[in-house]
């Protein structure tokens, strides 16, 4: 019983890892692709089922329950008395009492757990780590610097942090919704539109929602979605460019404050937003080497919470962590099926970690054709 399992569940994208007492990623798996839900926020009984508990030691959970219940009883949600403890979360997530039994449970900070999924799973020994995302407990932004002390702990200190209602994440997500699409679900959606839209709008926003740029604080909270007027006569396009534009300035911001540390040039970058991989391409021009965990989400903490209870570095190879469909790869029948109908899914070997599809678990299509992306749509 010296595995530890990484839960990350309640809110939105469940899911849970296993790290082997010698570091070993055993397992890592969304909830979504056993119940089927997109972004699930609940454990799922066939995802548990992959999972030998017989093996767990210790429990890790992704975030502190008590303290994202002081945020959401200052935002008005109310309190919730029957989630305000880890043990009280896990019981309602199919980690019943009988399958909990003597283990060890360990809860850690939301945007720690970020920290550790990237730090603890990357080729660095000292690293500036930095956080942005929707929101985690209080924070929304935090700067770390990451090292591992002499018996091989790894060891965070906060440089600096933002808390809620100022957030990047939530601002993205208030113009996802506000042009239809589903906040924390279709933010990729939102991303690709941008290349379509007029520029020069991100200014016009800046104007209006920024109060501080450099110390990333809004003029409203932005949980609450986008209001302005103007928005109703612009095109949903050049909403999205707009939003993309002031996300990519913010963001580049918090980049040269972590990097004006002097911690480390060696970058790791999670939490939700590290998604955009539009913005992403801006992050060489202020550090040397950059790492970002393929699972950067809150789906990803599972792993941090893991790593943080394992305390050392953990053996990353690749992202393939999840259930795994045996056989070899099948190149040539995937190529003859490309040639012959231009599309092809793709089930073989082990699951991707990360809302990214990497081949294993990946809807492939010749893109020769004008028809090609509505018949894979």
């Amino acid at each position: 019983m010296n595995n530890i399992l990484g839960v990350s569940a309640g809110f939105h994208d469940a899911a849970v890892a296993v790290i082997s007492s010698a570091g070993e990623i055993v397992f890592a798996g969304h909830s979504e692709r056993y119940s089927k839900k997109k972004n699930d926020a609940d454990i799922a009984l066939k995802l548990l089922n992959e999972v030998d508990m017989s093996s767990i030691g210790t429990i890790a959970y992704y975030e502190r329950p008590w303290l994202r219940q002081t945020r959401q009883l200052y935002a008005g949600q109310g309190l919730d008395w029957n989630q305000l403890t880890t043990r009280q979360i896990l019981e309602q997530q199919n980690l019943s009492h009988a399958r909990i039994g003597p283990k060890t449970i360990k809860s850690y900070g939301h945007h720690l757990s970020h920290a550790a999924a990237g730090f603890q799973t990357s080729e660095f020994d000292r690293a500036t780590v930095v956080v942005i995302d929707a929101i985690g407990e209080w924070d929304t932004i935090t700067i770390w610097g990451a090292e591992y002390d002499h018996t091989g702990e790894a060891r965070y200190k906060r440089l600096w942090s933002q808390r809620y209602p100022h957030s990047i994440g939530l601002f993205y997500s208030a113009a996802t919704g506000r042009v239809g699409l589903r906040p924390l679900d279709e933010e990729y959606i939102l991303m690709g539109m941008a290349a379509y839209g007029e520029r020069g709008f991100g200014s016009l926003m800046r104007q209006d929602l920024v109060e501080d740029s450099w110390k990333i604080q809004f003029k409203e909270n932005l949980h609450l979605g986008l209001t302005q007027k103007y928005l109703s006569y612009v095109a949903d396009m050049d909403i999205a460019a707009g939003a993309q534009d002031l996300a990519e300035d913010l963001i580049v911001n918090v980049m040269r404050r972590a990097r004006g540390f002097g911690w480390s040039r060696n970058l790791v970058y999670m939490g939700g937003v590290a998604l955009n991989c539009s913005a992403n391409r801006l992050l060489g021009e202020h550090f040397d080497r950059i790492w970002i965990m393929p699972c950067p989400g809150d789906a990803g903490s599972s792993l941090g919470a893991a790593a943080l209870a394992f305390k050392r570095k953990v053996f990353w190879r690749n992202a393939y962590l999840g259930h795994c469909i045996d056989g070899d790869y099948p190149v040539n029948h995937i190529l003859d099926r490309l040639l012959s109908d231009g599309i092809v899914g793709v089930a073989s070997g082990r699951a991707e970690f990360g809302p990214r599809a990497l081949g294993n678990r990946s809807l492939l299509a010749d893109p020769r054709g004008n028809d090609i992306k509505d018949r894979v749509n």
